[in-house]
This record gives structure tokens, sequence and C-alpha cells, in this order.
């Protein structure tokens, strides 16, 4: 209460002090060494109170010359992680970032437990390819790590921790119910389990395998026989690899509907078969399978490159050339090329040089090609290049409006010009 008391008196001094009279200062200089110690501690300790904040009565009411930011631990605990992966992975500036700007890492990067996490990992023999591929590992707990690799581990025909880290994100109950499942049908797959078998058919490493497999669990859990059959159905019918990874929903499609879709895009001459023709409606499916169809009619026995090359008069190779420098018209489809070529050469009267310079053309919409030559047309504009025709729809305009403005033959001669010439 006197403590109080003394530091209110004191800080009313310090904030408004009030004018001294003359026969006052002896007074004061008597009173001013009366102070204690303690006392002038305490006045000389006012300062460092903002003198701009409301007098308050409590000591915990003052406030820090420099506020304290909860930035500043957090800063110190990064660094510690920065120093830690430095020092046990030598990573790069970006690399580096790339690890610290993880959702996860970011959220958990003041726990200490973190280096633990690194150590653990490190001993079990991941390896520095996998931290920077999935940085979400060191912020695992302990004990559930612990225990998703002991049980990783004991997979049947298990060779290699680094071949199952994206599936240290699994949480644990799954986790024991996947490799039980796994272990129980070990002796009618061949190497053990199914990430390895699916490694074996597929021709892509085991890593690559876990790395789609973590996203779509149920592959693991389907029936065995029905996995496998739909497997080699897809690869009988020449379906990537990486397609397959990519788009694993097929798989839970029956097998025998899974083989009468394949079949009917190989009847179609599809030069792609994809998964997603296994899962689609049947309106999208007829309508790419008429697609190949149009197609296969317009090329017969020949490529694309060889199509393109006998309308425009070149070899194969110089079409190959010409489809390269704007390789997007290698994924058009051959009925619109044709009816492209049909406009361009027939109708718009432009060269097979002038479209051979412009590829792109071949990418660009028919309608809107047809609407801008018919537009320069008007203006009395035949374009020395197909470029223009190509253009975003604000440079295009900026063309036509200097053509208008500058050279165009059917504006209208001013009145006064004519009086002149007369």
């Amino acid at each position: 209460m006197w403590r109080n008391f003394l530091i209110s008196f004191e800080r009313a001094l310090v904030l408004s002090p009030l004018p001294i009279k003359p026969h006052q200062c002896s007074w004061n200089a008597v009173r001013i060494n009366k102070l204690t110690s303690a006392q002038r501690s305490i006045s000389s300790s006012v300062v460092l109170y903002k003198t701009e904040t409301q007098p308050s009565s409590s000591e915990g009411d003052a406030e820090y010359i420099v506020p304290y930011k909860p930035e500043y631990e957090r800063s110190q605990s990064s660094q510690a992680l920065v120093e830690a992966l430095r020092t046990r992975f030598r990573l790069s500036d970006t690399e580096m970032q790339q690890i610290m700007e993880d959702s996860m890492v970011s959220k958990n990067c003041r726990k200490k437990s973190l280096l633990l996490t690194i150590d653990i990992l490190m001993a079990e023999g991941v390896t520095r390819r996998q931290f920077l591929e999935y940085p979400w590992i060191i912020t695992l707990d302990k004990g559930a790590l612990v225990e998703k690799l002991s049980l990783l581990k004991s997979l049947r025909g298990f060779r290699d921790i680094n071949d199952f880290v994206p599936f240290l994100k699994i949480h644990l109950p799954r986790l024991r119910r996947l490799v039980g499942s796994m272990n129980n049908e070990a002796d009618h797959v061949t190497y053990g389990n199914r990430v390895y078998y699916i490694s074996d058919k597929l021709q892509v490493p085991a890593k690559m395998v876990t790395k789609f497999l973590a996203k779509r669990l149920f592959v693991l859990e389907m029936p065995l026989e029905m996995f496998k059959t739909n497997l080699e159905l897809m690869l009988k019918y020449n379906v990537e690899s990486n397609n397959i990874l990519k788009d694993l929903w097929a798989f839970r499609y029956a097998p025998r509907s899974v083989e009468m879709r394949l079949k009917r895009a190989m009847s179609a001459k599809k030069d792609k078969i994809m998964p997603w023709m296994v899962r689609c409606p049947e309106s999208i499916l007829q309508k790419s399978l008429q697609l190949s169809l149009d197609d296969l009619e317009i090329l017969g026995d020949r490529t694309p490159a060889e199509y393109i090359g006998d309308r425009l008069g070149f070899t194969a190779e110089e079409a190959m050339c010409i489809m390269n420098k704007h390789p997007q018209v290698k994924k058009v489809r051959m009925t619109k090329i044709k009816e492209v070529l049909d406009y361009l050469l027939n109708e718009a009267k432009f060269t097979r040089h002038e479209i051979a310079q412009v590829p792109r053309i071949l990418c660009h919409s028919l309608e809107t090609t047809k609407q801008r030559m018919e537009e320069l047309k008007t203006h009395g504009c035949r374009p020395s290049s197909l470029v223009i025709l190509c253009k975003s729809k604000r440079e295009y305009s900026k063309f036509l409006n200097s053509w208008i403005e500058h050279y165009n033959p059917n504006k209208s001669v001013p009145h006064n010009e004519i009086k002149d010439e007369s």
C-alpha cells in the first residue's frame, strides 16, 4: 500500500512538476535528502515507463520500452531447426526454404521434439531426398513414429524404409489394419506385398508406388484377385504405368466392366488409352470414341505429320519441324486441323508457306479466324501474316484501329481535301 502510494506520488512529480517558489527550495532540499536509497531507486525506475500512457496504480500495468513479441521466441526455435537440418543434410538455401515453408513444419517449428524426430528417422535410414519430398515427417510425434516404423518393418518382403515413407502419415489404427491385411496375403502375391508387386508389374520404383497409394489406400484394402485382374487388363491394353498410378479409381470397377471399356477404346484405335475411359459416363466415352473414329477416317494409315505434310506440300520430316515450332499442334484433333486448312487454303487463299510460318493458326478457333478475316476484309486489309489472326482480343483490336486510322483505303476522303484537288 505504502509502496504504491510512493510510486503514484513520484510519477506525478515526473509527469507534471509544480513550480517551486524560492522560499520552498530549502524545504525541498531537506526532503530530498531524507529519501531512502530504496525510494530513490523506485523514483528512478519511473522513467522506464512511457510518459504518454495513463498513470496506473498497479505495477503490473506498466509497459515495456521495447514490446515483447512472440515472434522472437519462434524465430529462435526456427533457427535451431534450420541449423540442425543444415548440419545433418548440408541443404542449400532453396532446399531449406522448401522445408520451412511446408504448412506442417511452419506450424510446429517451435517444438523441441522435432530435432529428436529427425534423429530417429535418420537412424532408421531415411534419406535426405525423403526429407525434401515429405518435410512433414519431421513433425511426427515420437511415440507414434516409433510404432509406425516398427509396423512397416514388420511387413513381409520389407526391403527399405524409404519405400514406405508416405505411409508414415497414415493414422496408426488404420496402418495396423493395412499391415496385418498385407501380411495375411503375402503367400499369394509376388515379392511379399502389393507395393513391390505393383512396382514390378509397372516397372517403376516402389517409392513412386507408395507416393500414389498413400492417397488411395483402397487399392491395398480391396480383394486381391479383383485388384490383380484389373491390373493385368490395363497392362494388356497398353495403359501407361504413370497414368495407372495417377488414376487409381479405375480399380474400383468390376473386371468385366473394365475389360469391356478398354476393348471398346482399342477398337476405336485410340492411340493412348487412359484409365478415365473405364470410369467416365457412357456419353463422354461415346463422344471420345467418335472423335477418334473421325480422326482415323481423315488420317487413314498416315501419321498427323504425314497428313499435314501432304496438305502443305512438305515431307513428313519438314512437317514435324513445323509442328515443333508450336508443339500444341500435336494435341489438336485432326478434324479441326482439316477444317482450318480447308478454309485457309481454299477460301482465304493463304499460301502453304504462310501457314507453315505460323503453325499456331492450326490451334486457333476457326470461328474466330473467319470472323477476323471478314472484318479485316471490310476495311481493305489482307494481313501479310497469319500472326495477327492469332493475337489476343486486345492486341487485335489495337491493330485494327491503327489500320483504320492510317492505312484503310476505304476510308472516306475529307471534303476540304477533295476541293483542293479539284
